[in-house]
């Protein structure tokens, strides 16, 4: 498990900044959510659905989907291994996922960033840790055996209902919510468009210390980064023939026909997500 853990952390966290900061934390927690989600607001009816992993140290904490965190590690495990086998095949199937960033709470200090990787560059927004007001309400009940308290706030053009336990008190949640006096048991908007639920929260023993150094990171606003996220995700290989260098070049075979239909296809899809969390 420790073994598991480390590798997903070493690649996560080496992939995702460039200045030159150095810092060293201790994993001391993993809380696993499940998002529940309308990606089409033209059909709010079909819902789908991810796990995510977020991990908790002393100073930062790293919120990834699971199949970004088990496709960094099956990458680091590919050595000696027989790609053609039934358990690769498996584990890779596991590793999709539809959300490819990675947000860090408390790195730099006092702030969240999200970390999208396009093809060679690891492009990173940064955003305050405490934007989050909120309003803590009476009201009271009882998740996985925890007494939590609800509690409200607003965020990117959505309200938002949350959960949270001062039982666990670590003033942490899924996404890039944070800032209440305990661990966030669920937390949804208004129309139920988005709902994050704790699946399992656990304590890790006899973790190592993880060295986060920054290296090959490309600092922006977030507008340009979600510009570069929606232009890369519209036409990929566009953007990898724009990465190519002469000292490293990758070309790929079409059939005649096959590009086309998958920038289509890619267009399609993405017209069908119409309706992300932030919506402004």
């Amino acid at each position: 498990m420790q073994t598991f853990l480390l590798v997903i952390l070493s690649l996560i966290f080496s992939s995702a900044f460039a200045q030159n900061q150095k810092i060293e934390d201790q994993i001391k927690y993993k809380a696993t959510y499940e998002l529940t989600y309308s990606p089409d607001s033209t059909n709010i009816q079909d819902l789908k659905s991810e796990d995510f992993n977020l991990y908790l140290g002393n100073k930062v904490s790293i919120f990834a989907s699971m199949g970004r965190t088990m496709s960094d590690s099956l990458k680091m495990n590919l050595q000696g291994r027989d790609i053609g086998s039934m358990d690769f095949e498996e584990r890779a199937k596991r590793t999709k996922t539809e959300f490819e960033g990675v947000i860090y709470k408390g790195f730099p200090e006092e702030k969240i960033s999200y970390t999208y990787k396009i093809i060679r560059d690891q492009l990173r927004y940064e955003e305050d840790l405490s934007q989050f007001d909120w309003e803590i309400l009476s009201e009271n009940r009882t998740i996985q055996g925890y007494k939590v308290q609800k509690a409200a706030t607003t965020f990117s053009g959505r309200d938002y209902i949350a959960w949270f336990t001062s039982e666990i008190p670590i003033s942490d949640g899924p996404y890039k919510f944070n800032g209440l006096p305990g661990l966030i048991f669920e937390i949804s908007d208004t129309e139920n468009h988005y709902r994050y639920s704790l699946k399992s929260f656990e304590k890790l023993n006899n973790t190592d210390p993880v060295a986060l150094e920054t290296s090959n990171f490309i600092k922006s606003d977030k507008e340009e980064v979600l510009k570069r996220i929606k232009e890369y995700k519209l036409n990929p290989f566009a953007v990898l023939e724009r990465n190519n260098t002469p000292d490293r070049k990758v070309t790929i075979g079409f059939k005649d026909g096959q590009k086309e239909k998958l920038l289509r296809d890619y267009k399609e899809k993405l017209e069908k997500q119409n309706n992300p969390i932030e919506q402004e």
